[in-house]
Parts: C-alpha cells; sequence; structure tokens
C-alpha cells in the first residue's frame, strides 16, 4: 500500500507531541521501526486461522474459567426519538457482514486453538426485544437495571457463539435502550467505538434508502493475526525482547499498597467505581504545563499519580501498567477485533527530583515503551516470568493508568439522537485502575478497584490526595517532589494536634524538675505511692485530708494527665466515692466529654454515661485487651469503680503494653506490625452481644453506613444474622508520648483461648466461619500456636494484679494499659467509663 507525503504529512499533525516525537526519531533511526517495515497482506487461504497471541491468552483464561465473565465487553446507547428496529438489525447485520470478527467462533485442530469464520447467512444477529413500557415508572427503572447486569453476565460460548449479542429495551414509544455485548477476545474498546460510528452509518443508510459511504476493509482481523504470528520471531522479537529485559530487569518490585482489607490467597475480581472531576481551571492549567515541558497530558498526569503511589507506598520504583491501542498500521486502523496491547511503564522517583525533572524520566520512559509497544504483553510475562502468586495478584504490575483522548462523541441519526451511558462494570482485573478522559468540562476520573481489598473510603481519599497533588504541582513544579503537598486540609490539623501533644509531653518531661513546686502543692491534699517497693505500675493516690474528689480532679487534670502518661494506670484509693453518679463525676472531671454510645457494655442504670462489667460467667476470667481495639474507633482513657468486691477473686490484672512491647520477640513483632490482625465477629444473641445491642438500632441500612464509614467488612447472612471483619493494627504508637506498645485483643478473640470442650462444641455447631468471635492475621491467615503461646508468656511477664477495696477508681491510659478480669466467688459490682475516644487510622502504626 503507497501513502503519498500529503497523507504523511496529514498523518503527523494529527499525531500528540509524543508520538511525533517518536515518529521523527524513527524516521532518524534512532529506535527500532520494524513495524512499520511490511504491509499486512490477506491471507492466502480461507481455512481456520491461527489466534493472535491476545487472543490466545483470552483463549487459555476461557478454558480455565469458562463462567468468567470478566471478559464481556459492554455497550449501552439510549435512542431518544421514532426507532426503526428493522433498520437496526440490518444495521448489525451489515456490520457482522462487513468485519469477519464477529462472525469468528474458536475451536481445536490438532491440538492448537484456530479462529473459524462462519458464512454470512449463518451468523446474522437477531435482537431480542425486551418491552418494559408497561411497568410504573419507578419499577421501569429497577427492570432496566436488572436486564443491564443480566446481560452483562451471560456467559459466551467461544465454541458455539455468537460472539455479539444484541438486546433492545423498550422505555417507551420515544425512548429504547440499545444493549450489545461482545466478548472481549473478538473486540476491545475501540472496536466498541468503531462499531456505534457504523451502526450510525449503515442505520442513515437504511432508514432513508440511500448507499453507505463506509469504505471497503483492506484486510480482515485473521489476516493480522497470521501476519503476527509470522511477523514477531527472529530479528523483531529479539530486539523487543531486549529493550524490555534491559528496561525491566529481574529484579522486580510490586507495589506495597495499603489495602482496607487482607488479599484473598485466590485472585477475586469484584469490582467497583467511583468518579470525580478534575474541574476545568486545573485542567487547563495542567495542559499548558505539559505544552510548557513539550510533553503530553499523559505524561503529566502519569507522573502526578506515580506520585501519589509513591507516598501510598514508600517506594521509589514505581511500576504501573498503560493500554496502547496498537492501531499503529493504516490497514487495521478501522478494523472490529482484539489489538489493545498493555505496556509496562517503570519509573524511578528517587533522589526527590523536582516535578520538571521527573516530567523527563516519566516522558523518556513512556517514549522507550511506546517505540517498543508491539510486543504482545503475554510474551512479555512468559520472558521476563516475574516471581508471583499466580492465585491472587496480576503479573508485572498491579495498578493501571489510562488517558482515554477520544471520547465518543454525541451523534444524531435520522429521528433519533444518541447517547451513551456508563455500563456499572462490577469486575477488576487489576487491584486499581485510574481512567482519565479529557473533555470540556474538566478531566473526567473513574477508579476501577478491587471491592475484596479497597472500601469506597479508601478510594475517596485517593481521590482527595491525587486532586491535592495536582494542585501542589500546578503551583509549585519546581519543587522537589517530596515536598509537594498531598494531605487536606482536615489531615493536616490532625497532623499538627498530635505533634504539639508530643512535643508537649517531651517538654514536659525536660522541665520535671521546674514543675516540682506544684507536686508538692499536691502533696499538701494527697499522697502518692506504688503498691509495692520498687514496683511504679500503677502509680496510687490517696487523699492525706477529707476532699473533694470532683473538685480536686477539676483543679489538677494536667498533673493527673501528665502521671497517667508516665506510669500508664493510676489507681485512686481511699477517696468518699459511693455510687456510679458520684463516679462519673469525677470521671468527668477529668475527661469532660465521655463516650455514652458504646454497644459492648450494658448500662450500669445509675449513670448516664456508665457501663457495667463485661457480662461474662463469675467463673470464667475475662482476659487481656485493650479495649475496643478491634474497632475502628476506641476510648484514650478508661476507669473502673469498685462499688462492691467480691467474696474472692475478681480481680481487675493490668498489663504495661510498652514492656509487653519490649520483651515481644523482635521477628514476631516485626511480622505484627506488617501484617496487622483481622477481627471476625458474628453478632448473635444467643452466645455474645446482638448487633442491634451493639449498634444500638434495629435498622439494617444505618449498620451498613457505619460500617462502610469505619471501613468494616460486613455481610448479612440467614436474614437477621451479621458478620464483620476489619483490619487493625497490633503495633500502635502512642500519640503523646511517642512510645511503642502491643495494643489489641488477641487473647478475647482467638478461638485458642476457648475452654477445650467449649471449642469443639462451637466449632460442631457453626464451624470456623460462623464462630462468635475470631483472629486472624490481617492477610487472613491462621496465628500459630507457638505465636500464642508466646503472647501468653509476654503478658504472664507484663502483668501485675491487686485486691479491689471497696470504692477504688482504676484509671487507664487504654493504649499504654491492657486489662483483664479475673474469676470470682460471691457477688461483685465493678463499673466502667469511657473517655477521650480516638479514631483507629489517627493513631500510627
Amino acid at each position: 500500500m503507497k501513502i503519498s507525503k500529503d497523507e504523511i504529512l496529514k498523518r503527523q499533525l494529527k499525531l500528540s507531541p509524543l508520538q511525533r516525537e517518536l515518529f521523527e526519531k524513527r524516521l532518524r533511526g534512532e529506535v527500532d521501526s520494524y513495524s512499520q517495515l511490511e504491509v499486512i497482506p490477506r491471507r492466502s487461504q480461507t481455512s481456520p486461522a491461527p489466534l493472535s497471541f491476545a487472543q490466545q491468552r483470552l483463549w487459555f483464561l476461557h478454558q480455565i474459567d469458562p463462567g468468567n465473565t470478566s471478559y464481556n465487553e459492554q455497550g449501552i446507547i439510549q435512542l431518544m426519538g421514532a426507532l426503526d428496529v428493522v433498520a437496526l438489525e440490518q444495521s448489525f447485520n451489515e456490520i457482522v457482514q462487513r468485519h469477519e470478527a464477529l462472525r469468528t467462533t474458536f475451536e481445536m485442530v490438532e491440538d492448537q486453538p484456530v479462529q473459524v469464520i462462519h458464512p454470512i447467512p449463518t451468523a446474522n444477529v437477531t435482537i431480542t426485544v425486551e418491552n418494559v413500557c408497561q411497568l410504573p415508572e419507578g419499577q421501569r427503572n429497577t427492570d432496566v437495571q436488572r436486564l443491564i447486569v443480566e446481560e452483562s453476565q451471560r456467559t459466551f460460548d467461544l465454541i458455539q457463539g455468537p460472539l455479539l449479542r444484541c438486546t433492545l429495551l423498550r422505555v417507551d414509544e420515544q425512548e429504547h435502550i440499545l444493549l450489545f455485548t461482545i466478548h472481549h477476545i473478538v473486540s476491545d474498546g475501540w472496536s466498541i467505538g468503531l462499531l456505534v460510528r457504523e451502526l450510525a452509518a449503515f442505520y442513515e443508510a437504511f432508514s432513508t434508502g440511500k448507499p453507505s459511504s463506509l469504505p471497503e476493509l483492506p484486510i480482515q482481523y485473521a489476516d493480522f493475526a497470521v501476519w503476527q504470528r509470522q511477523w514477531m520471531q527472529g530479528e523483531v522479537l529479539h530486539a523487543q525482547l531486549a529493550y524490555w529485559k534491559k528496561q525491566l530487569g529481574n529484579n522486580f518490585p510490586v507495589l506495597q499498597l495499603p489495602t482496607t482489607r487482607p488479599r484473598a490467597e485466590v485472585k477475586t475480581n469484584r469490582g467497583a467505581t467511583s468518579s470525580f472531576v478534575i474541574p476545568p481551571n486545573l485542567s487547563k492549567a495542567l495542559q499548558a504545563l505539559s505544552r510548557q515541558e513539550g510533553v503530553t497530558l499523559f505524561i503529566t498526569l502519569l507522573a502526578g499519580f506515580q506520585i501519589l503511589l509513591q507516598r501510598y507506598t514508600n517506594q521509589d520504583d514505581i511500576v504501573v501498567g498503560t493500554d496502547v491501542a496498537s492501531r499503529n498500521r493504516a490497514e487495521i486502523e478501522a478494523l472490529i477485533g482484539f489489538f489493545v496491547n498493555l505496556l509496562v511503564l517503570r519509573t524511578d522517583l528517587s533522589g526527590n527530583p523536582t516535578f520538571r525533572e521527573l516530567l523527563k524520566r516519566v516522558r523518556q520512559v513512556a517514549l522507550g515503551a511506546y517505540a517498543h509497544q508491539d510486543l504482545p504483553f503475554d510474551q512479555l510475562v512468559k520472558a521476563l516470568q516475574p516471581e508471583r502468586n499466580l492465585s491472587n495478584s496480576s503479573p508485572l504490575f498491579q495498578v493501571l493508568f489510562v488517558l482515554q483522548n477520544t471520547p465518543l462523541p454525541a451523534l444524531e441519526l435520522p429521528g433519533l439522537t444518541l447517547s451513551f451511558l456508563e455500563a456499572e462494570n462490577k469486575i477488576a482485573r487489576f487491584d486499581l485502575a485510574l481512567f482519565l478522559t479529557k473533555t470540556e468540562q474538566g478531566i473526567l476520573g473513574r477508579w476501577r478497584y478491587n471491592a475484596d481489598i479497597f472500601d469506597a473510603i479508601a478510594i475517596t481519599s485517593l481521590t482527595d490526595h491525587f486532586q491535592k497533588l495536582l494542585d501542589s504541582i500546578i503551583s509549585r513544579p519546581d519543587t522537589r517532589i517530596g515536598n509537594l503537598e498531598m494531605l487536606t486540609e482536615t489531615q493536616k490539623k490532625q497532623q499538627a494536634i498530635q505533634k504539639k501533644e508530643r512535643k508537649a509531653f517531651n517538654r514536659e518531661k525536660f522541665l520535671s524538675v521546674a514543675s516540682q513546686p506544684v507536686i508538692l502543692s499536691q502533696e499538701r491534699l494527697i499522697k502518692t505511692d506504688y503498691l509495692k517497693v520498687g514496683q511504679t505500675f500503677p502509680l496510687v493516690i490517696q487523699p492525706t485530708e477529707e476532699i473533694d474528689l470532683v473538685f480536686w480532679a477539676k483543679a489538677n487534670r494536667e498533673f493527673i494527665e501528665r502521671k497517667l502518661l508516665k506510669h500508664g494506670a493510676i489507681l485512686l484509693r481511699g477517696f468518699n466515692v459511693n455510687s456510679s453518679s458520684e463516679f462519673e463525676s469525677v470521671a468527668q472531671a477529668i475527661c469532660p466529654n465521655l463516650f455514652g454510645d458504646y454497644g459492648d457494655l450494658p448500662r450500669a442504670g445509675e449513670g448516664g454515661k456508665v457501663y457495667g462489667s463485661t457480662p461474662y460467667p463469675a467463673d470464667t476470667a475475662i482476659l487481656f485487651h485493650n479495649e475496643s481495639s478491634h474497632l475502628d474507633r476506641f476510648p484514650l482513657k478508661i476507669w473502673f469503680f469498685c462499688i462492691q468486691p467480691a467474696q474472692q477473686g475478681g480481680e481487675t490484672p493490668i498489663v504495661d503494653c510498652r514492656k509487653a512491647y519490649k520483651i515481644i520477640n523482635p521477628k514476631l513483632r516485626e511480622r505484627l506490625a506488617e501484617k496487622q490482625l483481622m477481627y471476625v465477629r458474628n453478632y448473635t444473641d444467643a452466645l455474645d452481644v446482638s448487633w442491634q445491642d451493639f449498634f444500638q438500632t434495629n435498622d439494617k441500612f444505618v449498620v451498613e453506613n457505619y460500617c462502610k464509614q469505619a471501613k468494616i467488612d460486613f455481610e448479612w447472612y440467614d436474614n437477621q444474622s451479621l458478620v464483620t471483619r476489619q483490619i487493625r493494627p497490633a503495633i500502635v504508637v502512642h500519640p503523646q508520648t511517642g512510645d511503642q506498645v502491643f495494643f489489641n485483643q488477641i487473647q478475647l478473640h482467638h478461638i485458642a483461648y476457648l475452654d477445650k470442650k467449649v471449642r469443639e462444641s462451637l466449632l460442631s455447631l457453626f464451624g470456623e466461619q460462623k464462630l462468635p468471635r475470631n483472629v486472624y492475621y490481617g492477610d487472613g491467615t491462621l496465628i500459630e500456636d507457638s505465636v500464642i503461646a508466646e503472647i501468653n508468656e509476654v503478658y504472664q511477664q507484663s502483668k501485675i494484679s491487686f485486691p479491689w477495696h471497696q470504692g477504688d477508681i482504676l484509671m487507664l491510659d487504654n493504649i499504654l494499659v491492657a486489662h483483664g478480669r479475673y474469676p470470682y466467688i460471691g457477688q461483685r459490682k465493678v463499673v466502667v467509663a469511657m473517655g477521650k475516644m480516638a479514631q483507629s487510622k489517627d493513631i500510627a502504626h
């Protein structure tokens, strides 16, 4: 095929700056240009053709899981006006006649998959019409959504075909919704656009009686597949592989993105989407910066995205994938078929370059990748053989970034207006994908993410941080990337408060000698001591004369706070406190904002924000735990008030969590810090607190909203039963002292701590999945028996206990100290108050 000089100039003018530079480099011989040396010929025979490399991958995946609908490509078009259904069906059949790919099926011949192209009469398309116009409007919309979902989830038979389905939903006389679904093995995103444009052209021709103006196709997809197999070998294959092996190397990084939930052992693809808009003013500024730096908008946005990933992963070696249309030959530009390829973009962000300097690095990486885009992705994976868990991660990259420069335009047909509707894609092929589209209204962004490892809250945070980064880039492009702003104003305020509190605490320790006069003034009213000589945990405070504890506590909050941070626990003994309401007043004098909505404990009945003890049997110990450390929020302070000590036993043993952290084996510490913990809880009236009592509501919708906000994975089963799963740290940093501590509820949740007979009975009745409580490593794996034994020993070495006296008040810093309860005989009444609630996400770990 000979192309005139004028045609070459026209095509060159249409190229983006990046593509133009690549084209000019090829003309200068600076990059390989094998892909331009040959014109794809028509194949000489009509016998079954081999599969292209891309098709071969999907064929293989289909054999493993024929019921998987991940590769169903769906188009949804709203048609407003008087529709000629006959002309519409004729148009589809004309497209099927024009493109062999749409009348292709796949068979095995001599142990190899091949394409079988069917003759036109046997491959006609019949449009299924579903009439929903008789339904009430509300039900009509519901039914339309149901039909769209059902159609998207219908499987294809690659052997029998057809691989294109068409359904028409009749909403009313003037409104129809056209659904067409194509298997990805014969189509791609570019092909969907081609199909819609050709559908418009043929419909206009059939409905008006005019001939179509579409030119004849020079080749068919099978011709491309035969040519690709012959071309991608020898010197061409060697040159492509040599580049990619040099660029990607053997030591290939895996992005360690923090996930909301642990990754399952078997890869899942349950997807969800989230959309946002980069406003027009920021979009224009990004385009202006791109022109100024001589790069495309794609490069600028990619650089910003890679900085975002660097911040989230703390890695400098950032790898993302991107789609490339692979329509770099004139013969295949107008073909429907599976051409799209995946490119791997690996960028070095080390050395803290300025953003302008990073743009040069990203541009160089992209130029090299696009110059070697013809190597099929599967060939690259096969050559590199990256180490990966085949069951739960994608090869070479886990994050996809795509800038779609050509959104489908609005089309006008005789008597009809076409609008493209967004399909709700519930399939995620990658952990995380960001699709951006440039429009007059700004840059439209759409995340598609694996909903089994991320939740909507995490994606919203990603969006906020990405937009903030782009703002900072535009304001300060010469700034080093480590200094670009990413935090929102709210997050910056929270960070400043924690920093101020730590600074104040350190200053308090430094000025401890200067504070002595204040302490002496306290000692005229109280005295401080310890339970045993040489033991500084807890600090015991007793009155030296009759005083009003509420008044004294209000006047000496700073003194109490300082001592609590130092010792972790304070025992107030010998004060005249006689009731739950008086106890509540004392706690409120120290912490005005007590917590009054705790669902795990019963109300004490005498105070508005005072709770009774955990309703465990008297002969059963409550094991060590930091209160609510398994939840999204927990109290920083907790008070216990002894109204009546037990006749025997019933102590509240406490654990110094700073000491526990230091005792734990360093390797186990690292494992717990890295993996975290996953708490699983089944709410049931029979064996534990019900979800209605815990969440203080009977409304499931309220519970679901709470769980979504708190990043808690939830599932309803058996109508009224609820199971929750949440990832929480096992090692945290105290927000004021900066100490690392062991902070968890392993003993309270792990099945190993149940009595053997009880454990066996529960397992036989419910199975492991429906146990009232259990805890795993954050990745879902079991916590080993040896680890449980070590934790037991750590707690034994770090604990102290003492007999309750009537009127005792024990105050704990809930991060620095864990507590439990020993079995007892006789009547016992100890009530509880909690205050200064903290969000788990705000505590460093």
